[in-house]
């Protein structure tokens, strides 16, 4: 398990400022960044008997950690190239069409029905962006129990309903479209069964 980085060594596409990381802290999501999950869940959960001054706190020391962003507009360019870069039409291979139906009613916005109050974008994802595909395989044969914080829902299990060769085709696919400017896994077979 890989615990991702709040701090500069962080793989996300957005850098983490004292906004995204109070917001993370204080309610257990972050628009740039996702749900709070696995150690972090009941991390975020203790945090919510501290007042807001304490949170802030933590959120501007934390952001101290990273290198100063050039400004506001900068950020909104970079989320907005992250953002179109992923917005593509559903191609027809077969691990498309798996994300279209088994993970794009909870990460994708348009026509979709609004079931969770959020919808994490897989564009900001850390597990996407990592060095190694352990986490997102780990939570897509596993799920992602209830929310650190607020009605944020949770992500089923598909360790039963994928084989081997579907999962290691839709990580890649997920890797190709959220996260295309990083390298493709290498060895992704051994990996899911590994993990499997």
């Amino acid at each position: 398990m890989e615990a991702p980085a709040l701090t500069a060594l962080s793989r996300a596409p957005v850098p983490w400022d004292a906004g995204e990381l109070y917001q993370y802290l204080r309610t257990g999501y972050s628009a740039l960044h996702g749900p709070a999950g696995g150690p972090m869940a009941p991390v975020v959960a203790g945090l919510s008997a501290l007042p807001d001054s304490d949170i802030h706190a933590m959120a501007a020391y934390l952001a101290s950690l990273n290198p100063p962003e050039s400004g506001a507009e900068a950020l909104a360019a970079r989320v907005e190239v992250v953002t179109a870069s992923t917005s593509e039409p559903v191609a027809a291979s077969p691990a498309a069409r798996l994300y279209d139906g088994a993970c794009a009613v909870c990460h994708e916005g348009g026509e979709r029905p609004d079931l969770f109050g959020i919808r994490p974008s897989l564009a900001f994802n850390s597990n996407l962006h990592s060095d190694r595909p352990d986490n997102l395989i780990r939570v897509i044969l596993d799920g992602a129990a209830g929310p650190a914080a607020g009605a944020h829902g949770a992500m089923p299990a598909f360790r039963g309903t994928l084989t081997d060769r579907q999962l290691t085709d839709l990580v890649a696919y997920l890797r190709g479209r959220f996260a295309p400017g990083r390298p493709a896994w290498s060895d992704l077979d051994e990996t899911v069964r590994r993990l499997r």
